[in-house]
């Protein structure tokens, strides 16, 4: 039967981590398995469950802000949580001076206030979009009987939130107009032309911001 591993603490499992802070051994060309949280796995059969808690199920080639290398990491939405594979041993990036992650070419995943956000656009004049992404998870139930079927666990993706996010002040804004306006205030009438006039569903939408502030 097909197997896979799921880093994860999703079941309930805690792990004591360390308060390791930053990869400094990455700096110096060395691995860090002195200065990540090592975590357990807990190994689930494939048809345990439906959905999926990760931004992509698979461990992608990815660059570490600020560091060195190509490492292997995937990103638990539910846990919010960055995952690094070294040698089949798993580790936990802690949320500190790490804060921006490059994952496989494909996702930019920025730590603000120490939590995970997608980056969905360019910067434009110190401005950027961030998606919080959202995944609810159902444990599964056993059948008692014959008559009622097993459960299996799923995990479900939720409505995504978006926020700006100015890069020399550090603020992370709701996409409200009332936000908006009260932190661009010379640029109210475009604000709330924006607003009236975008439906705001698609992460391209939430992007078209950008080019009135």
């Amino acid at each position: 039967m097909k197997r896979i591993i799921l880093v994860s603490v999703f079941l309930g499992f805690n792990f004591c981590f360390s308060q390791s802070s930053v990869l400094h051994n990455l700096n110096n060309n060395r691995l860090m398995s002195n200065a990540l949280n090592k975590i357990g796995n807990n190994e689930l059969n494939d048809n345990d469950y439906t959905g999926s808690p990760f931004l992509d199920k698979n461990f992608l080639p990815s660059k570490i802000g600020g560091e060195n290398g190509i490492h292997l990491l995937r990103y638990n939405i539910y846990n919010d949580e960055i995952i690094l594979n070294r040698d089949s041993e798993y580790f936990k990036i802690p949320k500190t001076d790490l804060n921006y992650f490059e994952i496989g070419n494909k996702y930019f995943v920025r730590l603000v206030n120490g939590s995970y956000y997608i980056q969905t656009s360019d910067e434009v004049r110190g401005n950027i979009i961030l998606r919080k992404d959202k995944i609810k998870f159902t444990q599964g139930k056993i059948s008692e009987n014959g008559y009622v079927q097993s459960t299996p666990s799923k995990f479900t993706k939720n409505k995504a939130e978006y926020f700006l996010y100015n890069l020399e002040s550090k603020k992370l804004i709701p996409f409200k107009k009332e936000d908006f306006t009260s932190f661009f205030v010379t640029k109210e009438k475009e604000i709330n032309h924006f607003f009236k006039t975008n439906k705001l569903k698609s992460d391209q939408d939430y992007n078209e911001i950008l080019k009135i502030l």
